[in-house]
């Protein structure tokens, strides 16, 4: 484990699993909690986009807070599963703070390329919300493989609701360092880490 300031405080995440989530804007640690009774929706994210976010939305700040006026946006670098990219993370005034709910890539012609819900706050396209356990949000283990690189130990997953939605899943115990997808009673115990949308084919 190691941690990173950001401004006044500071998260701790696995090295395996994201790198850290700064922003002036201020940070949440996204998908390390059990999903409350009240989750309260802000948005989610279906085979068509984010909300009103999709792939024909211009990958500018102007454009996207046109569509989520709610929001504000910052600079994050993420872990992919084999680079670390400079993304936009779209913070939502809310409980009377800023939690991070959403971490946007460009795409091809100045548009958005790739949509990651990092929060309980987003619903996937079949119910599933990060912090949700494999179990819970209904993965169908036969869409899933093993991550590597920066992924490793990670198992990568389609949505049942979405063929161009994938589902990341981080494990604890021995299982976070393995190549192979552990047996279905380690899966079942997954936790969802991000909802990841990419425009249709």
């Amino acid at each position: 484990m190691f941690s990173i300031k950001c401004g006044p405080g500071s998260i701790a995440l696995s090295s395996l699993v994201a790198l850290s989530a700064c922003s002036s804007a201020g940070v949440d640690t996204f998908a390390t909690r059990a999903v409350p009774q009240d989750s309260g929706t802000f948005l989610q994210i279906t085979a068509a986009g984010a909300g009103p976010l999709n792939g024909s939305t211009a990958y500018s700040s102007k454009a996207i807070l046109a569509q989520l006026p709610d929001y504000t946006t910052g600079s994050v670098i993420i872990g992919l599963e084999n680079s670390t990219p400079d993304a936009m993370v779209l913070f939502r005034k809310a409980y009377g703070g800023q939690v991070q709910a959403l971490q946007i890539l460009p795409g091809p012609g100045g548009k958005i390329g790739q949509i990651h819900g990092v929060t309980h706050h987003v619903v996937g396209p079949a119910g599933e919300r990060p912090g949700m356990t494999f179990r819970e949000a209904g993965t169908d283990p036969a869409t899933c493989r093993i991550g590597t690189n920066l992924w490793l130990g990670m198992a990568i997953c389609k949505s049942r609701g979405a063929p161009n939605v994938t589902l990341t899943y981080s494990f604890k115990g021995e299982a976070a360092m393995s190549s192979t997808l552990p047996p279905r009673q380690v899966l079942d115990t997954g936790e969802l880490q991000r909802i990841i949308w990419t425009p249709p084919t």
